[in-house]
């Protein structure tokens, strides 16, 4: 794995970063794109900045990307819902109904919570469980993700064989790339300031 920083000196235009025409994963030529984007913390025009990198790939490495969801995102959103809606009915049912207008819901918000807070737990539970499971299938590509709930809060993304970390304080994008050939391809097509 070889890591590379890079400087991003005005966070309302970041640079275009070229990757070379071959899959960030396998090496294997290019057949398809995945996109990554970073947020950079900025506005213009009212909009916000963003840092978009289109990742090379070829059809086998973009289809394993696209099933990882299948690992992550869906046992959480199913197991989650589940969990969800059984913690509901009976904290819904349970809780103490307001006598008050502003207090007439109280039963349905207080079920709601809780049943919100039960699902992410519950959704994270099992997804890291589905996630251990599938590591003979996926191996690092799914162990190194974060749980969903987690990714939610973090300004990391990745695909399969690169992963980009924007960090505001320092304003340097860090590019983790699995394959080291691509990397050496990546920093002699983006050559940096020294």
């Amino acid at each position: 794995m070889i890591s590379i920083d890079i400087p991003i000196k005005d966070k309302k235009k970041p640079p275009v970063l070229a990757f070379p025409d071959r899959c960030v994963h396998c090496a294997k030529p290019k057949e398809t794109t995945l996109g990554i984007t970073l947020n950079m913390g900025a506005q213009k025009r009212g909009q916000a900045v963003a840092m978009s990198l289109t990742i090379p790939m070829c059809n086998a490495c973009a289809e394993k990307e696209r099933s990882v969801a299948k690992v992550t995102l869906i046992p959480f959103l199913i197991s989650g819902a589940v969990i969800g809606l059984i913690v509901f009915v009976p904290v819904a049912l349970i809780a103490p109904e307001g006598t008050s207008p502003q207090t007439l819901g109280f039963p349905l918000v207080i079920g709601g919570f809780a049943g919100l807070i039960a699902g992410v737990i519950g959704g994270s539970v099992v997804e890291f469980i589905v996630k251990i499971l599938a590591s003979p299938f996926y191996g690092k590509l799914v162990t190194r993700r974060p749980l969903t709930a987690l990714s939610l809060f973090t300004e990391i993304d990745e695909l399969v064989g690169i992963s980009a970390k924007y960090s505001r304080e320092t304003k340097i994008v860090h590019l983790t790339f699995e394959n080291d050939d691509i990397a050496r391809e990546f920093e002699k097509l983006n050559p940096r300031e020294k």
